[in-house]
């Protein structure tokens, strides 16, 4: 009996031991400043200039461009089926009428419908293959 139930406690322990963090709320989008690394926009990659920076809150988030204007709002997050939304989406001290990753930032918010990532890299996404990409560094 001890032989086949042994195998069997030791797989269910390995599993349980590397289970994702990919679906914790907590430890995804908050405690850190996310740096956007890519905007894509169906097979197109477009890399920023210079620095944008996203942190979470409670319930909102702050990014900042290079120019020091903020794009903030409300989100909303599940973890069972990574569901991400954002409200109240607005820009805050400055323009960002002419910078183009900053307005394309702001339309993805806007319509946001998912998440994918972990502790290391966050992805914010539209439908059809639209989505920024964050890493933690």
């Amino acid at each position: 009996m001890k032989k086949i139930y042994l195998p069997i406690i030791l797989l269910a322990s390995i599993l349980l031991c590397t289970c994702s963090q990919s679906d914790d709320i907590v430890d995804i989008f908050m405690n850190r400043t996310w740096k956007l690394s890519l905007i894509r926009e169906g097979n197109k990659n477009i890399d920023p200039k210079g620095i944008y920076s996203l942190q979470f809150f409670d319930g909102a988030f702050t990014a900042t461009t290079p120019k020091g204007a903020t794009i903030s709002g409300k989100w909303q997050a599940d973890g069972s089926n990574r569901l991400f939304r954002c409200t109240q989406v607005s820009v805050s001290n400055g323009d960002i009428s002419n910078d183009s990753i900053a307005k394309k930032m702001k339309n993805i918010f806007e319509k946001s419908e998912s998440y994918n990532g972990d502790i290391n890299y966050l992805q914010i996404k539209q439908q059809n293959n639209v989505y920024m990409q964050f890493h933690n560094r």
